[in-house]
């Protein structure tokens, strides 16, 4: 028989499995608690919310929520939920399992799609928002850029010109 804290931590589970833009599933196990205190700090600098679930209440929420995890949920579990950037748990989790080889990546989803640990390092090479958008204005800006160099050249090459022939009349 569920018991009311119980319930709410399966209500709040799912209303984060259902706000998350991206969530990593990892195994924690064998982290002492000084690597667990870095690892969670470091997810929370990233802007990275990192929750240790009980299975049973996981797969409950993530049913509810009708989001497919049920082949990430093994042994005990944490997940890494983003709210903004969909990249940004994928890029910190993977950094981390390579700082604390206790640590280990199960799944994860990516904008409501379910993704295996293999393709994990895949969606942790994705540019961030604000990577993509920098590099989107250098496209826009390069253009223009050159206009501005092909239009000031005349100019320039005059100004070469009347120098010359400044410095032989003198």
């Amino acid at each position: 028989m569920p018991t009311q804290k119980k319930e709410q931590d399966v209500a709040l589970l799912e209303e984060k499995l259902k706000s998350a833009t991206a969530m990593v599933f990892t195994e924690y196990q064998g982290l002492s608690a000084n690597d667990m205190a870095e690892l969670r700090k470091t997810l929370r600098e990233q802007g990275i919310e990192f929750r240790v679930i009980k299975n049973r209440l996981a797969r409950i929420a993530a049913q509810r929520a009708g989001v497919e995890v049920e082949a990430f949920i093994e042994g005990p579990t944490g997940i890494c939920f983003g709210y903004d950037d969909p990249s940004v748990p994928f890029k910190a989790a993977s950094q981390l399992s390579k700082k604390f080889k206790a640590y280990k990546l199960n799944g994860g989803v990516f904008e409501g799609e379910p993704i295996a640990k293999d393709h994990i390092a895949r969606y942790a090479d994705l540019p961030t928002r604000e990577e993509a958008l920098s590099r989107l204005a250098a496209v826009f800006q390069a253009p223009v850029q050159k206009l501005a160099v092909a239009l000031a050249g005349p100019v320039r090459n005059l100004a070469v010109v009347l120098r010359e022939v400044g410095k032989t009349k003198e």
